[in-house]
């Protein structure tokens, strides 16, 4: 996209992070800020104040638009707090407090971001594939790549392991979560882990379709090992669930990369899974 549209008119990237003052979305501004700090982007820190909160309480006491505004701005002086505590640059930072449908506005919003990154609220059981809805909704219109990050999955500070994985098919490889991988690999100074995953329903064939996907794989990756030298790329072609495959990967990652199809209008049961009980962040881009 032109400058006009992506970034921050500084000529350095922006990323988009959207907070709601929950502990998730404080983890999310402080995973912003460390990307932030690898790339030299800027930080553009969101809170949308949603118009359907009319009623509060059990006293039915109603909100007025301006109090929601307060009580928005409050939370992102909380975050600016934090950014301000770590020594993360003031004049890198912009901040605004609008009104709408979060899911709505910041999928709109990311349209002039380069990245977004996003806290989901975990709770467990079966409550954990209905809840962030907000999250599962900008990723699936939002235009730019997105972070799902969670305090609940993922307390411990990641950013340790040095290794950034991309979940892809055999055919045709998603070259945009690839590149993004590698992107970030890079800036990490971490390893590329490839991950395929063979359904593990293919029966006793599938180890036959192992060894093929992964003579298909390596031919798919020469481009990219050609492009970066000196980017360590490791391919791993797994037979198995692939929800329960790719939450394994993620306790051995600092990113699990996901795609999402362009025409889907709605997340797979596959990705909400993964986001559902990842114990890493995951980067999901179309």
């Amino acid at each position: 996209m032109s400058e006009s549209e992506k970034g921050s008119g500084t000529g350095r990237p922006r990323i988009l992070v959207g907070v709601d003052g929950s502990k998730d979305s404080l983890r999310a501004v402080r995973y912003a800020m460390n990307e932030a700090l690898a790339s030299g982007a800027d930080l553009w820190v969101v809170h949308v104040v949603d118009d359907t909160d009319t009623v509060s309480g059990l006293w039915e006491l109603v909100l007025t638009p301006e109090k929601l505004r307060l009580a928005g701005e409050a939370k992102i002086a909380e975050a600016l707090d934090l950014l301000s505590t770590e020594g993360f640059p003031a004049d890198r930072v912009t901040s605004d407090v609008l009104i709408g449908r979060p899911r709505v506005v910041l999928a709109d919003l990311s349209d002039k971001a380069d990245l977004m990154v996003v806290g989901r609220r975990s709770l467990t059981g079966l409550e954990r594939m209905f809840v962030g809805s907000t999250s599962v909704a900008v990723v699936v219109h939002a235009g730019c790549p997105v972070i799902v990050i969670s305090a609940a999955s993922t307390p411990h500070k990641t950013g340790g392991l040095r290794t950034v994985a991309v979940a892809v098919s055999t055919w045709p490889i998603d070259e945009s979560a690839l590149e993004w991988g590698a992107s970030e690999a890079m800036l990490r100074q971490a390893r590329l882990r490839v991950v395929h995953v063979v359904p593990e329903t293919l029966g006793i064939e599938g180890a036959d379709f192992v060894s093929a996907a992964t003579t298909d794989l390596n031919h798919q990756l020469s481009p990219l090992r050609g492009k970066h030298p000196d980017l360590d790329v490791e391919l791993e072609v797994l037979l198995g669930d692939p929800v329960d495959a790719l939450v394994g990967v993620s306790r051995e990652v600092d990113l699990l990369i996901l795609g999402v199809h362009h025409d889907r209008a709605a997340l797979g049961g596959s990705i909400r899974g993964v986001l559902a009980h990842a114990h890493c962040p995951v980067g999901l881009t179309r």
